[in-house]
């Protein structure tokens, strides 16, 4: 989650922080919950929290990693920290009962009771309207994360269809290449096996022509031997 800049940040959030680890898993930043008493869907302008399952804050984050949720609460508290309206409103009362060690009906009543003694403006209607706006705040910030991780959602899924047809291309030309290699090697092995009929007339007819002409020759020179014998024998 981006940072939201500095704004009254003192770090007085450390017993909310802390609940966050005692408790059990729960829905992500489900301690905005009980300030939609009334109207949970309302800001103090009157607009609509966000209904989309992707990007409303109070989700069901039951599959996802219980530490992963705790950490982005963490950050999440950081940002209200820093969003907090000066004097005291529903967050001062919030942390004020996280501070007794749980945030119930109890604890919430006795530190609006024990706030409104240091503001007198401190009332009913102002925890509802500040608890609602910041809830708003929230939802804003979440919003436009929100946008901006489907931006690069949408980028990375460009790139996955686009390396898919570019593999996919690139297999099928690999399997036909394979085929006609296929196709080549069958060719070649069946020329392999004929190799010897198809030269064996050539090498037969050559080396009949060799025995021919040897044969042929060796009777030329034997009828020259004759002769000349008969030369030798009967020409003084």
């Amino acid at each position: 989650m981006s940072e939201e800049p500095a704004n009254n940040s003192f770090g007085i959030l450390k017993s909310l922080k802390k609940l966050i680890f005692e408790d059990s898993p729960e829905p992500f930043v489900s301690e905005v919950q009980p300030i939609a008493a009334q109207s949970a869907a309302e800001t103090k302008t009157g607009e609509n929290v966000t209904k989309n399952p992707q990007t409303n804050l109070t989700q069901n984050t039951s599959d996802l990693p219980p530490t992963d949720v705790k950490q982005m609460k963490i950050k999440v508290l950081e940002i209200l920290e820093r969003i907090n309206e000066p004097g005291l409103d529903f967050f001062e009362v919030w942390n004020a009962a996280a501070e007794m060690g749980s945030v119930n009906a109890g604890s919430i009543k006795a530190a609006f009771t024990s706030l409104k003694y240091v503001d007198k403006t401190l009332d009913k209607d102002k925890l509802i309207r500040t608890g609602q706006n910041y809830a708003a705040e929230l939802q804003k910030v979440i919003d436009k994360e929100t946008s901006q991780k489907q931006l690069q959602k949408e980028n990375v899924e460009q790139n996955q269809v686009a390396e898919k047809a570019n593999l996919s291309a690139e297999i099928q030309r690999l399997e036909q290449n394979i085929d006609e290699l296929r196709e080549k090697l069958g060719s070649r092995q069946k020329e392999l096996k004929e190799i010897n009929s198809k030269y064996e007339p050539q090498l037969q007819d050559i080396d009949a022509k060799i025995a021919i002409g040897n044969t042929a020759v060796a009777e030329v020179i034997t009828d020259i031997k004759n002769a000349l014998n008969i030369i030798e024998t009967n020409i003084n």
